[in-house]
């Protein structure tokens, strides 16, 4: 019986030459053969048809008989692709874990050296997603400066909060005091909030590591701008002056 064009194709595909999956077939189609009767068998140049039948044996297809002439039988095709599969599997797994580690020492070392400290947001959208992974990252404190621009998408800014709130960590903002109260009494579900009179831009702080600061245009979905920044020194720099808000004679606890 012969082998469908399909499933040959297949074998190829596993590893297999068209030489070894035509002296195998012969082999599981006719039982035990040796070297120049596979040949006839599966229409295979002589000269060619050890280097198939080595392949096959290291791949774990065939079994060897030692013999004169030596006897090649076929192992059944389940074995056949457990045994590859095994062999494979290890083979794979030791060539990723190599290469995995110089690629990753590589990426280490190139990422200390070009690694920006400094990206632009732009976009409502892109502006939430990068927020929701500083919320992902936060541990222990929260710090917002939230200017009334923000206000339509209260609801988005109190659904992130709410996450770090169950999460125990500790969240302060500061707003305009033009805010509409609804959004001030939704944001004060989540945190602490307290009123300015006078709010200059915007921005967060998550732990005293990560920073994102509001460059104006939240009128609009797509004007908003703002400066995301994986930076200790500027979080710093950045709390300090949010602090020095938050303790001043001109903000109102809400």
């Amino acid at each position: 019986m012969s082998l469908s064009e399909k499933a040959g194709a297949a074998l190829e595909a596993l590893g297999l030459t068209k030489s070894e999956v035509r002296a195998y077939v012969a082999l599981v189609g006719k039982g035990p053969m040796n070297a120049s009767e596979i040949s006839r068998a599966a229409r295979i140049p002589y000269s060619k048809v050890y280097d198939a039948l080595q392949a096959l044996h290291t791949k774990g297809w065939i079994d060897e008989q030692h013999s004169r002439p030596i006897l090649y039988t076929a192992k059944s095709p389940n074995t056949a692709m457990e045994e590859m599969n095994s062999r494979y599997g290890a083979e794979r797994k030791e060539k990723e874990l190599l290469a995995l580690k110089e690629l990753t020492g590589i990426y280490e070392n190139k990422g200390e050296q070009e690694r920006p400290e400094i990206w632009i947001l732009r976009g409502t959208a892109q502006i939430l997603s990068q927020l929701r992974s500083l919320v992902l990252d936060c541990r222990n404190e929260m710090l917002i400066a939230l200017p009334t621009a923000i206000a339509p998408y209260a609801e988005e800014v109190v659904a992130l909060l709410m996450a770090l709130k169950e999460k125990g960590v500790r969240i302060e903002v500061l707003t305009g005091s033009d805010l509409d109260k609804e959004a001030v009494a939704l944001l004060s579900t989540v945190a602490e909030v307290r009123m300015r009179n006078t709010l200059y831009g915007g921005g967060v702080i998550a732990d005293s590591k990560q920073v994102v600061l509001l460059l104006g245009g939240g009128e609009t979905e797509g004007a908003a701008l703002a400066i995301w920044a994986d930076h200790v020194g500027l979080a710093v720099f950045a709390k300090d002056y949010f602090q020095m808000l938050w303790n001043s004679e001109d903000t109102k606890r809400k």
